[in-house]
């Protein structure tokens, strides 16, 4: 069931969205070791983070993806945190507010099913997102790239209800066509590497039934949490759905 920590910061020095790594860093000093170790092997994590700047003020994200990465992660590791020290940087960061919310994956589907979706999804890419096959980095919205990515991440958050069907993905990769863009390549840095990628927005069309319609749109709205592509722990892959439908 995801969750997410929204927290307001304020600092001694000057934030960017680079530092989301630098976050990264923070977050797996201050969860139990041991945890982080499974993190640390784990294929898929059950959590997302990332900086956004809004109004001029700057926040830390952070999302978890199923019970147990709340608990810790959210509950015993964040919540009850006032402030911590980018020594990279040397900067002190102090958390002034925090806002918690939780949405049941059994929400999301009644969300959705209940009533007809909007045949069109427009994303909003808030920090560099990127996709990895066989080796190569991928930095364009490859549609199946996108519902692969979505569907692997739902599939690792939960125990059953797996989605990753090959039938279901090529449906869904049929039904999808990419009717606006507005995206420029850039590179996220991370330890020494310079990953390519992508930022901006666009809007898909769902052109077939109105049941494949839905079903995108939950995963969609799960991606919010989730965030889609590579390195999400790290500060990647995150976007936000624009609700008015098409961006102009």
């Amino acid at each position: 069931m995801p969750a997410q920590l929204i927290m307001k910061l304020e600092s001694s020095g000057t934030l960017n969205h680079r530092m989301s790594s630098l976050f990264h860093g923070v977050l797996m000093e201050l969860i139990p070791e041991e945890y982080a170790e499974i993190l640390h092997q784990s294929r898929l994590h059950p959590f997302s983070q990332y900086l956004k700047v809004k109004n001029k003020e700057w926040y830390w994200i952070v999302n978890t993806l199923n019970q147990e990465a709340e608990d810790i992660i959210l509950h015993q590791t964040l919540e009850n945190l006032s402030d911590f020290y980018l020594k990279r940087n040397e900067i002190t960061v102090q958390i002034k507010e925090k806002e918690f919310q939780k949405k049941t994956l059994s929400e999301m589907m009644q969300q959705f099913y209940k009533e007809d979706a909007d045949k069109f999804v427009s994303l909003q890419f808030l920090t560099p997102t990127a996709f990895k096959q066989q080796g190569q980095y991928i930095f364009y919205p490859d549609i199946r790239c996108i519902y692969q990515s979505l569907m692997n991440k739902y599939d690792a958050s939960v125990e059953e209800n797996v989605m990753m069907d090959a039938d279901t993905l090529d449906q869904l990769c049929q039904d999808t066509r990419l009717v606006k863009y507005d995206l420029r390549s850039v590179r996220f840095d991370m330890e020494g590497i310079r990953v390519p990628a992508f930022l901006g927005s666009l809007t898909l069309r769902l052109t077939r039934t109105q049941t494949m319609a839905n079903f995108a749109n939950m995963l969609f709205e799960f991606g919010t949490y989730s965030g889609i592509g590579i390195k999400t722990g790290l500060g990647m892959g995150a976007y936000e759905l624009v609700k008015e439908g098409r961006i102009k």
